[in-house]
């Protein structure tokens, strides 16, 4: 599935303080802060269904070069293999670009499938969007 096989209206999260529901199984809404940081806030599961809208908010952000990323997950009640991948893909695309990324993981459905996988030590992890 790619975002353009999702169905019509409310999953583009590129404009400050959209929100796209995706079949009220996961709700992604975006924010810049003063200092220019972006943060996409992700509530529900990211899961093999979901994992692709997730993608492609992610993509849409780091193409605008921000100074820095902040992936919030507190919201996350399942981070599955596909959000995952996600994860790794989008660190690497930071990375390329020269954008920092930090994830605000503070539930064990976050913090367990990353470190049981050993991705935990690829992230900057915080316990807050706060600086």
């Amino acid at each position: 599935m790619t975002a353009s096989d999702l169905p019509a209206g409310g999953h583009d999260v590129s404009n400050e303080g959209t929100e796209a529901p995706f079949d009220d199984v996961i709700t992604l809404s975006t924010s810049t802060g003063e200092d220019g940081a972006v943060t996409v806030t992700v509530v529900g599961e990211v899961d093999t269904f979901t994992a692709p809208v997730l993608r492609s908010s992610l993509d849409t952000q780091l193409e605008q070069q921000p100074r820095e990323l902040v992936i919030d997950l507190s919201g996350v009640q399942f981070l599955g293999s596909a959000g995952l991948a996600v994860l790794v893909e989008t660190q690497k695309s930071a990375r390329a670009r020269d954008v920092e990324l930090r994830l605000v993981a503070t539930t064990r459905a976050v913090t367990r499938p990353l470190e049981v996988t050993g991705l935990i030590d690829l992230f900057t992890i915080v316990d807050s969007t706060a600086r």
